[in-house]
């Protein structure tokens, strides 16, 4: 059961309403996990979910993937809700390979998108799609149209841990190495999965508020 509206758009396509510039990305990036032939499209309230011959299958398909997104936000759901002050301050070393064709997209030199991304107060919307991968949304108004900047139109096969990441009006920070289709602008050294702490494994939770802090990495020897 999903509470996205789905509906078949010709033989082999599947058009999915989405709720938000967050809700549309997490379901674009788990739709492209688990469907790995589909190609996914993206609209303003929408996704088209398309195959490259028709499936009588890809219905059930994407409603169960859909099912899978809910189930995701539930369990990202804190029992309890941060305090107002649990605000999580992370170091960046603003050296990311996008970073300057981030800031030209912006319109800005590479200096002021830092300090747009360090001023700005950001909230872990909902964990996603790896352990400790938090979706961080702006808190008050955007210092820059972050919702302009779409995915990369050719995604990485890997992205480094620690990557700190900007696409679709969001922040985030891989916490592993795997694939990704985020801006890269920066580093982070910060450990946001630790499967061998009980209490609590991942850095950020949902409800907590994030500020970044522009560093300069040292060496590591």
């Amino acid at each position: 059961m999903t509470t996205h509206k789905t509906a078949w758009f010709g033989d082999r396509a599947v058009v999915i309403d989405v709720a938000s510039p967050l809700d549309r990305e997490l379901v674009a990036t788990i739709v492209m996990r688990a469907l790995p032939e589909a190609v996914v499209r993206r609209g303003i309230s929408s996704l088209m979910v398309e195959l490259p011959r028709p499936d009588i299958n890809l219905f059930a398909d994407v409603r169960r993937v859909l099912a899978s997104v809910d189930e995701s936000r539930e369990a990202s759901e804190p029992s309890e809700a941060p305090a107002a002050d649990a605000t999580i301050s992370i170091d960046v070393a603003y050296d990311g390979p996008d970073l300057l064709p981030t800031a030209t997209f912006f319109g800005v030199s590479d200096t002021a998108l830092v300090q747009a991304h360090t001023s700005q107060r950001w909230r872990v919307a909902m964990m996603g799609f790896a352990p400790g991968f938090g979706y961080l949304e702006p808190i008050e108004a955007p210092l820059l149209p972050w919702s302009s900047l779409p995915r990369r139109t050719t995604p990485r096969a890997t992205v480094p841990p620690g990557s700190v990441a900007l696409a679709a009006g969001m922040s985030a920070i891989y916490p592993t190495s795997s694939p990704g289709g985020w801006h890269l602008i920066g580093t982070s050294r910060r450990i946001l999965f630790d499967p061998h702490n009980d209490s609590r494994p991942t850095l950020l939770i949902p409800g907590a508020s994030v500020r970044f802090a522009a560093i300069n990495h040292e060496p590591t020897p």
